[in-house]
């Protein structure tokens, strides 16, 4: 059997933890959003260091641990097919408000 390579499109989104959107981490609705436009795959990352040019969102985590650092870049990676990422473009312009994100195509292969 060989693997077919395919071309897919990666949709990066950098955000900070302290980002909302409605009540939620934005990278969570980010997340929600993109299971229910049928996106194929994703991972959330939690950096362990980053900075912006801007300022973020305002911090509103309860309960802070002040041994715990606070406000860490997260970066969400959904990967699929163009027209199915493309799906997330609308909630993205209308609510990615303090982050930023890439877009490309690569060969990949998924069975």
């Amino acid at each position: 059997m060989t693997a077919e390579f395919k071309t897919l499109t990666i949709l990066t989104i950098y955000v900070g933890e302290d980002v909302y959107y409605k009540d939620k981490p934005i990278y969570k609705c980010i997340f929600d959003e993109a299971r229910k436009a049928g996106i194929a795959g994703g991972t959330v990352f939690k950096c362990i260091e980053g900075y912006a040019s801007q300022k973020r969102g305002m911090e509103k985590r309860f309960l802070i641990n002040f041994t715990d650092p606070i406000n860490l870049p997260v970066v969400v990676q959904l990967v699929d097919k163009r027209e199915r990422v493309e799906r997330l473009y609308p909630f993205l312009e209308k609510n990615l408000k303090h982050g930023m994100a890439t877009v490309y195509d690569t060969q990949g292969f998924n069975d």
